[in-house]
């Protein structure tokens, strides 16, 4: 993110992005009521009767909500007209704004807070499109997600019913070859339209090794990713978690912020069973802690961050702040990811404390 002007007076800053993690951290910092202004294009009506024309022009909209597109690479931001050209637009109309990379834009806030321009200055350690997709397999039953560093979407659950081993083997092999060819079109499809950078088969068995056998001797029309073979226990979506953390993916954890999260998770609830006064949970808890310096990692889901009213938003940024001095890590975490959702379901901001208190 390229910072190019800061007006202190007006609480004017205007960037111009470089990168998906770019318009995530953007994401988490514009709010509801923030301006912003962009170069856009809206189809104005020149004439009673026309389909009218898309026309360039400068707009700044009142922020009412914001939405990620990680697979596009765009942020879209709605909200009502406040600044255009006067004879294209009617002011208090709503417009969206498509931010991509490498677009500038224009925020102006009531006060700009010192974490949220500390989250606009902090470059992202990992790779900000490294796409995994996964397949969680078990005789007739594939769950195949999409995993990347904001979130995790799942494409599909194909099921298909298996003949036992009393039938004949030829039925049993037109069944798996029908279950494997639905699974095989899917992931065609996603190494087609999305830079997918790893396959990882997972589940118990052998399926997972047939189908890694069917892949590598129908797929010979694109070439595909590196593929990793590992055992997990199902092939529902609990198993994608699970092989989240298996060893094998560790070596990623530099590029691909969820296997990073998922290792730091495992650590809390290790020590909700080992060792629970060393975890604050909930905003009071942790806020006691952050007084005392005895933070060593803060987790706060984006929730809290993001769409608060304009107090909580004030307590977070001084709790934020207090955890900063002590030089403790803050994680944000996704809420559209697994993590994520861990998070929230403990009170959405949790601390690993460096001593009991």
């Amino acid at each position: 993110m390229k910072i190019m002007e800061f007006d202190k007076k007006k609480q004017e800053m205007v960037l111009k992005t470089e990168s998906l993690n770019d318009l995530w951290a953007l994401y988490n910092v514009i709010g509801s009521g923030d301006k912003v202004s962009a170069q856009t294009h809206r189809r104005v009506v020149l004439r009673e009767g026309s389909k009218g024309e898309r026309k360039p022009m400068q707009l700044t909209i009142n922020v009412e909500s914001l939405s990620f597109h990680e697979f596009s690479n765009r942020l879209r931001i709605k909200g009502t007209i406040l600044e255009g050209p006067d004879e294209y637009v009617s002011f208090g109309s709503y417009h969206t704004l498509n931010i991509k990379i490498g677009k500038i834009v224009s925020i102006i806030k009531e006060q700009w807070l010192k974490s949220e321009i500390k989250r606009i200055k902090q470059l992202s350690i990992f790779e900000s499109n490294f796409l995994i997709l996964m397949i969680a397999i078990e005789t007739g039953l594939a769950t195949i997600v999409l995993v990347s560093n904001y979130s995790n979407y799942r494409i599909a659950t194909i099921k298909k019913t298996i003949p036992g081993k009393r039938y004949e083997q030829r039925h049993r092999n037109k069944a798996y070859e029908e279950f494997f060819s639905a699974i095989i079109k899917i992931i065609e499809e996603n190494v087609k339209s999305n830079n997918i950078d790893l396959i990882v088969i997972c589940g118990p068995g052998s399926t997972r090794e047939h189908l890694l056998k069917a892949i590598q001797d129908t797929v010979i029309n694109i070439k595909l990713p590196p593929v990793e073979n590992i055992h997990a226990s199902s092939g529902t979506e609990s198993a994608i978690l699970e092989t989240l953390k298996s060893d094998k993916l560790s070596k990623l954890k530099n590029k691909v912020k969820i296997i990073q999260e998922v290792a730091k998770i495992e650590e809390i609830f290790r020590l909700f069973s080992t060792d629970p006064d060393l975890i604050a949970i909930g905003f009071d808890e942790v806020t006691k802690a952050a007084e005392l310096g005895a933070i060593k990692e803060l987790f706060c889901s984006d929730t809290l961050i993001r769409g608060v009213s304009k107090d909580n938003k004030m307590r977070i940024e001084n709790l934020l702040n207090l955890v900063e001095k002590s030089r403790a890590i803050i994680n944000i975490l996704s809420s559209e990811h697994l993590t994520g959702q861990q998070i929230i379901d403990l009170g959405e901001l949790v601390a690993i404390l460096r001593y009991k208190i």
